[in-house]
């Protein structure tokens, strides 16, 4: 790892103070660099308090809610930070939204103003919206939009008069970010300065980050990982962002090379796709060194630090909690999300919330270990925030275990699990079985209605197979049958060219549940395939 000194930041715990300080630290240095443009630390500065001059002038007050609906870029850098210049709430969108989806975060979250590019603004003249005054557009508007909110140019922004920084306390909410609202209308997480500082420093310690460093980004900025676990770490340590806001196989080494890029995150396909390209001479001529994630395949763990030279952390964060464990605390350990950071505390708690003994899978339940270590609620939800916190424990509704160690394993999201025949069954431990054998390039494993009921399930897998060609089903099956449990080898198996995924990466399940068994959907039963009885 590079050897020299980070420079602390010894000030409070804020977010636009925080930036200050790097720009008197580091002032020309490159802060962001796209494949487009670059931006220095000064720059930063210069545009962020520009932005929230503009935002003063429209009559954005602090703790106004404010929308940021664009592309990976510079101007989405200089939005976010302008937000919290003007010491007003970020509340960034998934750029795929639209629709009832896109209303329902404006009309939630009340924002009175939006960031948005110009290909999306047809958007807002589809949805109902009482709260939104303002839209700031990156872009030209090719089509006339009759609405009742007033349109400005992002360009118009810049080139307002810098503004003065609007003084914060680290308990001002910076940033609400939306859950994906999988059981139920999409809740916002509120973040102040203090936890959006404690998000990162986990990644910071954890990596060893210094300011020698360089972070590759390749995480849309509505997303924590681009926001936060990069973007705002590699801030506090001087680091310049490589910022992409997408991943692509073709030429991905030649631009970590190029960049010059010493840490990134990483999806879990992210590990396969670039393992099974050819081998190459150069597959070792770069910087980089570390990256972290969620679901690598455990067999390419150590296989993949040995082609590529970079050491992958497996980790466990979410909106709410940010990084709950993998970093920071102690050495990784293969097959786990790591020891639970310093700065919370996790109990695997049965549905009573007692606690359950080592190895016993369980709910994971987190709580701060120091003042504001965590988010601080849901927007507009205090029912939902009460019943999130019963017993004082975050319920994060994952089902997981802790070994004899301490160390974190996670097994599924609870809602993601297959009950069959009384038996509750990981999808992630399917996955995990079934992405090891030969033909398989990806795979997601869920719950398919069974012919006996309703209520009983079968376990179904899609598999999108490898570039060599796909798997004999039969032979598959039977190499299932001697490698899984039981009650857990798939009854029905299906070929997809891709999961269905979103713009960060988790694929889409409801959406293979909703599609079923289909017509060329594989039976194992109706193959003749039993698992054997033990």
């Amino acid at each position: 790892m590079p050897g020299s000194t980070t420079r602390v930041y010894q000030g409070d715990w804020v977010v636009s103070s925080m930036l200050v300080d790097r720009a008197e630290q580091f002032g020309e240095e490159i802060a962001f660099a796209s494949e487009n443009d670059s931006a220095s630390y000064a720059d930063l500065v210069d545009r962020a308090s520009r932005v929230g001059a503009f935002l003063a002038d429209i009559g954005i007050e602090p703790g106004d809610r404010v929308a940021t609906m664009l592309p990976t870029n510079l101007d989405y850098v200089a939005a976010w930070h302008g937000i919290v210049w003007r010491n007003a709430i970020d509340v960034p969108i998934n750029n795929e939204f639209k629709g009832h989806f896109l209303e329902h975060i404006l009309r939630d979250s009340g924002a009175r103003a939006i960031f948005i590019d110009a290909a999306w603004v047809d958007r807002l003249a589809q949805i109902e919206l009482s709260d939104l005054e303002h839209v700031i557009v990156q872009g030209e508007i090719e089509s006339d939009i009759s609405s009742n909110f007033a349109l400005h140019s992002f360009d118009n922004t810049l080139a307002a008069d810098p503004g003065p920084l609007v003084s914060r306390d680290d308990a001002d909410p910076t940033y609400i970010m939306y859950t994906s609202g999988t059981t139920g209308p999409a809740k916002g997480a509120i973040h102040n300065n203090r936890s959006s500082i404690h998000y990162i420093m986990p990644f910071v310690e954890g990596l060893e980050l210094t300011d020698d460093d360089v972070c590759y980004s390749m995480f849309p900025l509505f997303h924590q990982m681009g926001r936060s676990a990069c973007s705002t770490a590699a801030l506090w340590v001087g680091n310049r962002v490589a910022l992409r806001g997408n991943f692509r196989v073709h030429g991905f080494w030649e631009d970590i090379r190029a960049s010059g890029a010493t840490w990134m995150g990483y999806f879990g396909a992210t590990v396969p796709f670039l393992y099974n390209q050819e081998p190459s001479s150069a597959d070792r001529d770069h910087k980089m060194t570390r990256a972290f994630g969620a679901s690598a395949p455990l067999e390419l763990m150590e296989p993949w630090k040995e082609r590529f030279g970079v050491t992958l952390y497996e980790v466990y964060g979410s909106t709410e909690v940010g990084l709950g464990s993998g970093l920071g605390s102690g050495p990784p350990k293969l097959g786990t999300m790591g020891l639970p950071c310093r700065q919370v505390e996790l109990m695997i708690a049965d549905e009573k919330d007692d606690p359950v003994p080592p190895n016993v899978v369980g709910e994971a339940l987190w709580r701060p270990r120091e003042p504001y270590a965590i988010f601080q609620g849901y927007w507009n939800c205090p029912q939902e925030t009460v019943d999130a916190f019963r017993n004082l424990w975050f319920h994060s509704g994952d089902a997981g275990f802790v070994d004899e160690d301490g160390y974190f394993v996670f097994t599924d999201r609870i809602k993601d699990s297959v009950r069959r025949r009384g038996e509750n069954i990981s999808s992630f431990e399917v996955e995990a079985s079934v992405r090891g054998e030969p033909g398989v390039m990806e795979c997601a494993a869920f719950a398919a209605v069974s012919e006996i009921a309703d209520t009983e399930e079968e376990v179904m897998i899609a598999v999108v197979p490898s570039p060599d060609g796909a798997p004999d089903v039969e032979a598959l099956f039977r190499r299932l049958c001697e490698t899984m449990p039981r009650h857990a080898v798939p009854r029905y198996l299906r070929f997809v060219d891709e999961l269905p995924k979103t713009p960060t990466q988790r694929v889409q399940k409801y959406k293979l549940r909703e599609a079923g068994v289909t017509a060329d959907t594989h039976d194992r039963e109706a193959l003749g395939i039993f698992p054997p009885r033990s």
